[in-house]
């Protein structure tokens, strides 16, 4: 995709650095919208997923926006995919007969957890993620904390003592996930270090388990 940010050319920068006045930049236009086939409304491509039209015919989902082809976008919601396979509504986006398959809501639903588990892999690998409640309170006593990630069967006292500590809880995935991130059997917390200059993990963990859970929570059935 294109930047649409509007860049100050060379010359003004200098001659308003010169004159002592602010350097001022051209509106910069905001991003296009993009229409979901399923229910027809507008929102920008982060709040939807792009599937494109594979080699065989088949709907293939494409959440990173880079595979070719012409793209067909639906709400990051369970329901609006549901309802775009079951009217073979990517049939009538794409103009062709195209194949999406019964369990395609299932599937974007699994790779958005993917790659929000990848991320959260990283930080492991990096040193900035630590996991079980005993080291989690060690890093938000030492005020290392940024981010908290919990799976979806975190309740009770634990959670309730993280959730005093103030700072932001993700739920992604169920125990067996993140405790295969960390080599366990089972994993229920998880604390992410503040970022610094070594990497920024915190805004894509969070942003990346906000649209899994987004997804799984906006379904039909």
């Amino acid at each position: 995709m294109v930047s649409s940010t509007a860049i100050l050319s060379q010359p003004d920068a200098a001659a308003s650095a010169v004159a002592g006045e602010p350097r001022l930049r051209a509106p910069v236009p905001a991003c296009p919208l993009r229409t979901c086939i399923a229910t027809g409304e507008q929102a920008a491509p982060e709040r939807m997923i792009r599937f494109v039209v594979g080699p065989d015919g088949d709907v293939v989902p494409d959440l990173g926006r880079r595979l070719p082809g012409r793209g067909m976008w639906v709400q990051a919601k369970r329901a609006a995919v549901e309802r775009a396979v079951a009217r073979k509504l990517f049939s009538k986006a794409a103009r062709a007969a195209v194949k999406a398959a019964d369990d395609l809501p299932e599937r974007v639903e699994r790779l958005l957890l993917e790659r929000a588990l990848a991320d959260l892999g990283r930080a492991r690998r990096a040193g900035r993620a630590a996991a079980g409640f005993v080291k989690v309170e060690q890093m938000i006593g030492r005020g290392r904390a940024g981010l908290l990630v919990v799976a979806s069967e975190a309740d009770g006292d634990g959670l309730g003592k993280l959730a005093a500590s103030g700072l932001p809880i993700a739920r992604l995935g169920d125990a067996a996930s993140l405790g295969r991130l960390f080599g366990r059997e089972q994993t229920i917390y998880v604390a992410i270090a503040r970022d610094d200059a070594g990497g920024a993990f915190i805004g894509r963990i969070e942003a990346g388990a906000a649209r899994w859970c987004g997804y799984r929570q906006n379904s039909s059935s």
